[in-house]
């Protein structure tokens, strides 16, 4: 969507109406960043335009404390934690993701029973895992490398754009990052 944000290094916010496509971008999203570009307090303000608020609930109360619940856990269970930051800033640390397997939507994951996730569905709710590899580039082109999986539970349909975007309210946004991944 904001091809600038990758002035900062970080993977520009899709516009999709495409469950599967914006999950695997919010799961690359969550762990591509440049320690030497921006924030750790930036970063997460970028991740937060992904999110939308939840019409699941029904007064708009609810719906800014479910997500401020979402943004509190992105920063204390989902982000890399600030000390954690600092000390790759310090290595003047890049991340980058990407894909790295299979991706789950929906009815592919292991645990919901048949029929369990229609109405969720119904109502746009999607639930997205894939395999991330990140890589970690550092000073003196130090590297590394992690494997992990990321879940995220998207809506598509009913979403709230993003302030000045030319997102509709029938493209897919975050809902959540979760802190530990379903399979």
């Amino acid at each position: 969507m904001d091809a600038a944000v990758a002035e900062f290094g970080w993977s520009p916010e899709p516009i999709t109406a495409n469950a599967k496509a914006y999950g695997i971008a919010a799961a690359i999203a969550g762990s591509t960043y440049d320690t030497n570009l921006a924030t750790r307090k930036q970063f997460l303000g970028s991740l937060g335009s992904w999110h939308t608020l939840d019409p699941g609930y029904d007064l708009e109360s609810d719906q800014q404390d479910a997500l401020e619940g979402k943004l509190n856990e992105l920063n204390r269970r989902v982000v890399v934690p600030k000390s954690d930051w600092d000390a790759q800033a310090i290595n003047d640390m890049t991340v980058t993701a990407k894909v790295d397997g299979d991706v789950l939507v929906d009815y592919d994951h292991l645990s919901p029973q048949p029929g369990s996730l229609d109405e969720l569905i119904t109502d746009g709710y999607h639930l997205v895992t894939t395999n991330v590899l990140a890589t970690y580039v550092g000073r003196d082109n130090a590297s590394y490398q992690e494997r992990y999986a990321v879940s995220v539970q998207v809506l598509c349909g009913g979403t709230t754009p993003t302030a000045g975007s030319s997102q509709t309210p029938a493209d897919c946004k975050l809902i959540r990052f979760f802190p530990e991944t379903r399979k």
